[in-house]
């Protein structure tokens, strides 16, 4: 069963829209995504391709307070973290079978859950989440989304719509995505097993200070750093624990790298 990098979510506790100026400023393409009714919050989109970051905020908490999904559930209980990256989405077309093997594994499993988002315009695109928890490992997993249209039909709507436009840094796709871990084996080694992505080698990564495995995945590759030092993983790890904490984005000039809302961009 096939999986590709979906999206990045990034908690904002303010209004999604506050990103986009930011965002452009640091020359990325970002645009209002819309509103999530029935969860309580909104987002703001910033597309490579058909991997993107969500910006996702709650614009009511009450209703938010209420909702069963564990996304807006992580948003509300990570506010004491602060802004920051949060949880990673992979994409597939057969997310019945992989509630499957996720109850197989001996997984928690919620889902499949309906999704639906307004947009700006009024129109609604819908699609399905899945969720899991591993009782048998200490680690958050990424959840698994299945958009009601093909990826070809989204691509297409999304740049004729001009959500999906060049970015004016020249960033062109995500090239991974780190994520703070203890053990950057260990971690890998839940993840392979969940997913069945692959693994490299270990290898250190200096400006990272931080010994680091990487996961395969098409869209957007996932790396695990155990911090060696007070680098800039080791600060993640101890200000936010073991969550996303940098994105680094290939087809533009390398050497920038801003911080936005918590965590850090790099190309």
């Amino acid at each position: 069963m096939k999986l590709s990098f979906d999206h990045l979510v990034h908690f904002l506790y303010r209004p999604p829209a506050e990103a986009l100026e930011p965002l452009g400023d640091a020359g990325f393409h970002a645009v209002a995504g819309g509103q999530h009714e029935a969860w309580g919050t909104y987002n703001s989109l910033s597309y490579f391709g058909l991997s993107y970051i969500e910006f996702f905020a709650a614009r009511s908490t009450e209703i938010a307070a209420k909702s069963e999904n564990p996304l807006v559930q992580q948003l509300l209980a990570d506010r004491p973290c602060g802004e920051g990256m949060g949880q990673i989405a992979l994409r597939t077309s057969e997310i019945e079978r992989w509630s499957e093997r996720f109850r197989e594994q001996g997984c928690q499993v919620t889902g499949p859950l309906a999704g639906s988002r307004r947009r700006e315009d009024g129109s609604l695109i819908q699609w399905k989440m899945l969720f899991a928890k591993d009782p048998r490992r200490k680690y958050r997993m990424p959840f698994l989304i299945e958009w009601a249209d093909t990826d070809e039909s989204r691509l297409a709507d999304l740049t004729r719509r001009g959500v999906v436009a060049p970015h004016p840094n020249g960033a062109s796709e995500i090239a991974y995505v780190a994520i703070a871990a203890h053990d950057q084996a260990d971690a890998a080694e839940a993840w392979q097993e969940w997913l069945g992505l692959k693994a490299g080698p270990d290898y250190y990564d200096e400006e990272l200070q931080a010994t680091c495995r990487r996961l395969s995945c098409p869209g957007g590759d996932l790396v695990f750093c155990r911090p060696e030092g007070d680098g800039p993983a080791g600060e993640a790890l101890a200000a936010r624990g073991e969550r996303p904490f940098l994105i680094r984005f290939a087809g533009a000039d390398a050497g920038r790298r801003v911080w936005l809302f918590g965590s850090r961009y790099a190309w």
